[in-house]
């Protein structure tokens, strides 16, 4: 007979190693079921939201080719269209009659302010655009506004040049 602890040690040493084995098949069958840290996970990121204030148009069917995308600045703390803008505007109202198309003005402003009172102003920009626009003759069922506030700043910078582009109306042409 072998000595008992040299047997002995074999089988206990392959039962040692089959557990071990099951133990891993089993934790794996477990982390893939639930997650190690849950607390650590992220929750799946939130679908994205525009603050739209008016329904957006209802899309013509036919759609134009391609996208215009315009902006109209304005002067610090305003929202009144300022003689420059009018070019602009005429051409946006142009395009929008001529291909029967819909127009997104989106109303933005610099970092300056508070979140709501700039997008208070940003309203207010994108209501003149939008009354200017109509003025033109641009039915107002195929405008929509919102406003960004200083949510979507395109120009980077804190000085005085990046905050004057960031006041602005985008106009885009559905």
């Amino acid at each position: 007979m072998s000595s008992p602890s040299s047997s002995g040690l074999a089988i206990t040493a392959a039962l040692s190693l089959f557990a071990l084995f099951a133990a891993a098949a089993c934790s794996h069958d477990e982390k893939a079921q639930t997650p190690a840290h849950p607390v650590t996970q992220a929750p799946p990121p939130a679908p994205a939201r525009k603050a739209v204030t008016q329904a957006p148009p209802a899309e013509p069917a036919e759609a134009p080719k391609q996208k215009e995308a315009l902006a109209v600045y304005f002067d610090f703390d305003s929202s009144l269209i300022k003689d420059e803008a009018r070019p602009t505007l005429q051409r946006i109202a142009d395009t929008v009659r001529k291909q029967n198309a819909s127009l997104a003005i989106e109303g933005n402003c610099d970092e300056l302010g508070t979140v709501e009172y700039n997008l208070a102003l940003g309203e207010e920009r994108a209501r003149a655009a939008k009354s200017y626009l109509m003025h033109l003759g641009v039915p107002a069922n195929r405008i929509a506004t919102v406003s960004y506030g200083s949510q979507r700043p395109r120009y980077p910078g804190h000085d005085d040049e990046a905050r004057a582009k960031n006041r602005r109306d985008d106009l885009v042409v559905r």
